[in-house]
């Protein structure tokens, strides 16, 4: 199952970057292929907690939280997508590292259509998919420390 690994250091302490992890509508200030992000679960925090994704330029996807262990990880899994996508989950870990917070992640997944998915996986997919993430983890980084937004999030 092909996996993908990103880390970055962010100037703030661990409580404020769990913070914006935590408010899963919080994703569209700062993942800048998100317009718009909202729960569709009644429990905002914890295991089972789900958010909806509006897409840009189109598209929804649906997301829920596997694991949660405050200030610490948070995990989610990507449950309803217009990708070609059979299984997706991720794990972000927060660290302190003396006044700054180290954020890493481990994401995994496997694609459709058999050969042919992961022909398209090798070709395209995997390189989209590590340069989107490479980007929102910036974009996080950029608005954890200064709070701006992604180019056309919401205010």
């Amino acid at each position: 199952m092909p996996e993908l690994q990103h880390t970055i250091t962010i100037n703030a302490p661990p409580d404020k970057v769990w913070k914006v992890l935590a408010d899963l509508e919080a994703v569209q200030h700062y993942n800048p292929t998100v317009s718009r992000a909202q729960y569709i679960s009644t429990n905002r925090q914890g295991v089972g907690a789900s958010r909806q994704c509006d897409l840009k330029p189109k598209g929804v996807l649906k997301e829920r939280v596997i694991a949660w262990e405050p200030n610490q990880a948070i995990a989610l899994e990507l449950y309803e997508s217009p990708w070609p996508v059979a299984f997706m989950r991720w794990r972000t870990d927060v660290k302190p590292h003396g006044s700054e917070t180290v954020v890493s992640q481990r994401m995994e997944y496997r694609v459709k259509f058999g050969i042919l998915g992961s022909l398209l996986d090798r070709l395209v997919m995997r390189q989209t998919l590590d340069r989107t993430i490479a980007d929102v983890f910036d974009g996080l980084k950029r608005f954890v420390e200064t709070g701006a937004r992604a180019s056309g999030s919401p205010q």
